[in-house]
């Protein structure tokens, strides 16, 4: 009997480990090994309700990879999905040297990332947007059937101080928003809220 109990001891704490392993697993992207969309979802709630508790702004930047259709149609997907990769981790490397390491990327859906900043202003959170952006540039992955010859990013900027949790989708449409007014004002920019402006690459 003392041997069936530790047995199935044994078994149970072998159980909740693997269960610990799979939900940690359920939050993250397969490719790009960041956040998916579940666990950015689940995060933002979480820290939407702190800053909200603490009175501390929240920011969000909105990531999309300039002609990643195209890249894919004529680099092919084994490529694309490497250009997504890097993307990635750049995006994870901004993130965690954001101000302390609070920085939180995902991958939203395709070629579409964010990166959570609690506690960053809108001007914060544009001059990490603007180095994110040249990263992005510098890493001079070839995308010859475009104007600049590689790869870049459109970036939208959404920063809040938050009240309430029905306002965490404010700050996704903002985010959205702007990276889609980037994305007509010609790809390759960040674009903010408010008087925080345009920035344009040189």
């Amino acid at each position: 009997m003392d041997d069936m109990a530790t047995t199935l001891a044994q078994r149970e704490g072998q159980l909740r480990v693997s269960n610990g392993r799979l939900k940690a697993l359920a939050r993250l992207d397969g490719l790009t090994g960041l956040l998916n969309r579940r666990g950015f979802d689940a995060d933002l709630q979480v820290e939407w309700r702190r800053a909200a508790k603490l009175q501390r702004p929240l920011a969000l930047l909105m990531i999309d990879v300039d002609h990643f259709k195209l890249f894919n149609d004529t680099r092919g997907h084994l490529e694309g999905d490497d250009c997504l990769r890097a993307v990635a981790r750049t995006l994870a490397l901004a993130a965690k040297a954001a101000n302390g390491d609070w920085g939180q990327a995902a991958r939203y859906g395709g070629e579409e990332f964010v990166v959570l900043l609690p506690h960053a202003t809108a001007a914060m959170a544009t001059e990490l947007a603007e180095r994110i952006r040249v990263a992005i540039e510098d890493l001079n992955i070839p995308h010859p059937t475009v104007h600049t010859g590689r790869v870049t990013v459109s970036i939208g900027v959404a920063a809040v101080m938050p009240r309430d949790l029905a306002g965490a989708q404010a700050l996704l449409n903002e985010a959205d928003a702007n990276v889609y007014a980037a994305k007509r004002l010609g790809r390759n920019k960040v674009v903010a809220p408010g008087p925080v402006g345009l920035l344009e690459a040189s």
